[in-house]
């Protein structure tokens, strides 16, 4: 069955829109990114030891249970995946361990910031994507519109499923994505990127809550989910086979995220599990400077009515400790690879890219359905 595949650019950004059946449009997305995914999934010293832990007999008893635990969750995702794996040339079983990595309890340390806002009539949702300077050049826009399902865009690392990052889908739903590093996944859990493509089929806000409390995740994310009809936003945190949920409410307060667990008790990131050594050293490291972020975040004041200029000025304007607009400058990794804002009361999202440059789209247009 023939796949429709175009291709444009937004603010630096590649784009690719693709629709046509679920398997094709992935295999073709994969044939579309080949180089790619290749690139992005490249074998480091770290995978290196991840392979060697996967072969030992804990290794091998957690696996197994986290791919049998996401096959009978996640069918429709499962095929996507490798559909993908065939149609890029890079083997299913190399996607699914870098798809299940942050679902194991190895180091897998990312960035990325949230900020969420509603005091009727405005309502936002706002994202940084942190990621290795690597990426750039890589990271892609996608639009499925597959068959019999709303459109989706996401922004797409290649080589994962299209679900880690940011999300806006043609029922109106808006969310950012920030990775959480669980120590101690969930035995009995699915994998959190197949639970978040999943979750891009929801049709009402309601029913992505329903979603993420029904289908329990190993690792984890927090989602900072915006539904245009309503004007209602949310910051819910889906870690290790437990949800929390916090609305923003009609004071204007602001919502914020990033890479650490706020709402539920006994956390799974708490650097605390991992006692002493490197690895506790590394991810204590890493959790301080995502709460560095967070007091950032914390301190601001929206205005009366915030605009998406003052969004993107609060996610862009300085670098950590006084914000967090990140450079990959002295021993962070990370930079800041694009930031988004999405106006739900007007209808918009605006993409500011790593150079600089914006783009601004009617949301319809944004997520496939215009």
């Amino acid at each position: 069955m023939a796949v429709d595949v175009r291709e444009g650019e937004l603010a630096g950004l590649r784009r690719l829109a693709l629709s046509g059946a679920r398997r094709e449009v992935f295999a073709a997305l994969g044939a579309a990114a080949r180089d790619s995914v290749r690139a992005v999934v490249e074998p480091s010293a770290d995978d290196a030891d991840l392979r060697k832990w996967l072969w030992s007999a804990a290794g091998k008893e957690r696996y197994g249970r986290l791919v049998e635990a996401t096959r009978r969750s996640c069918g429709p995702q499962w095929a996507e995946l490798a559909a993908l794996a065939g149609g890029s040339g890079v083997g299913f079983e190399e996607l699914l361990v870098t798809n299940l990595r942050g679902d194991l309890g190895v180091e897998d340390g990312t960035g990325c910031s949230d900020l969420g806002y509603h005091r009727s009539p405005r309502s936002f949702v706002a994202h940084n994507e942190d990621g290795f300077p690597a990426a750039v050049g890589h990271l892609t826009l996608v639009t499925l519109a597959l068959d019999g399902q709303a459109p989706v865009t996401a922004l797409w690392y290649p080589g994962f499923l299209t679900a880690n990052a940011f999300t806006a889908t043609g029922h109106g739903l808006v969310w950012g994505v920030n990775h959480i590093p669980v120590v101690r996944p969930e035995p009995t859990g699915a994998g959190r990127h197949f639970v978040a493509r999943a979750l891009q089929e929801a049709p009402t806000l309601d029913a992505a809550l329903a979603h993420l409390r029904a289908r329990p995740t190993a690792g984890g994310y927090t989602y900072t989910i915006g539904e245009r009809a309503s004007g209602r936003v949310v910051v819910v945190e889906a870690v290790a086979g437990r949800v929390a949920v916090r609305e923003a409410g009609p004071d204007g307060a602001l919502l914020w995220h990033t890479n650490h667990l706020r709402h539920l008790p006994d956390p799974a990131d708490s650097p605390t599990l991992l006692g002493d050594g490197p690895a506790a050293r590394t991810h204590t490291a890493r959790y301080e400077e995502s709460l560095a972020r967070g007091r950032a975040l914390a301190a601001l004041r929206p205005p009366e009515a915030p605009t998406t200029d003052w969004f993107m000025e609060a996610l862009t304007s300085a670098a950590p400790p006084l914000g967090v607009h990140r450079t990959a400058a002295g021993t962070d990794p990370l930079t800041t690879l694009c930031t988004l804002v999405a106006d739900l009361s007007e209808g918009t999202v605006t993409l500011r890219g790593r150079d600089g440059r914006s783009g601004r789209l009617p949301l319809p247009v944004f997520s496939g359905r215009g």
